[in-house]
């Protein structure tokens, strides 16, 4: 693999990383609006299965040599301030959240990606970044995500 691959990859781990620590680091604090002991549990889940997520990046950090944090660090402040910025106050917030704020964060998390040169490379085509292209993509997953959740109206 070529050199700016290699970073262009941890680069993009390093996002990812970072989000899967913050959505456990979320369920994990919002199970506590759970109207029921059983949907408390199944949120708890997801947040373990987040956490293994991030344990099994780290990993490969550390396999490849690269610090996990180090890696993380660029992307802390930009998806730390979304976050906070969406801070569920219920149960109907958390589980909207989980599900559908996850997809939209899946969104934000390519725009941050589309302002760091070694993730540029990993999206462009030809050797440039079609932005226009990649808005639309992005607008039809999205779109994609939200009928599948029966959300579309």
């Amino acid at each position: 693999m070529p050199l700016v691959s290699a970073f262009a990859v941890a680069d993009l781990l390093g996002l990812v990383a970072f989000g899967e620590l913050l959505a456990f680091e979320r369920m994990a604090g919002d199970d506590r609006l759970a109207p029921d002991l059983r949907r408390r549990a199944a949120l708890s889940e997801m947040a373990a299965a987040e956490i293994a997520n991030y344990r099994r990046l780290a990993d490969r950090f550390t396999a490849l040599g690269v610090s996990p944090e180090d890696a993380m660090a660029p992307y802390v402040e930009p998806v730390q301030a979304y976050h906070d910025s969406t801070e569920p106050r219920n149960w109907a917030e958390v589980v909207t959240k989980a599900y559908v704020g996850d997809a939209i964060t899946d969104d934000f998390v390519r725009e941050i990606a589309a302002e760091r040169a070694t993730l540029i490379a990993l999206i462009a085509r030809d050797g440039r970044v079609d932005v226009p292209g990649l808005f639309g993509r992005l607008t039809t997953a999205h779109t994609a995500r939200m009928a599948a959740a029966g959300l579309n109206n």
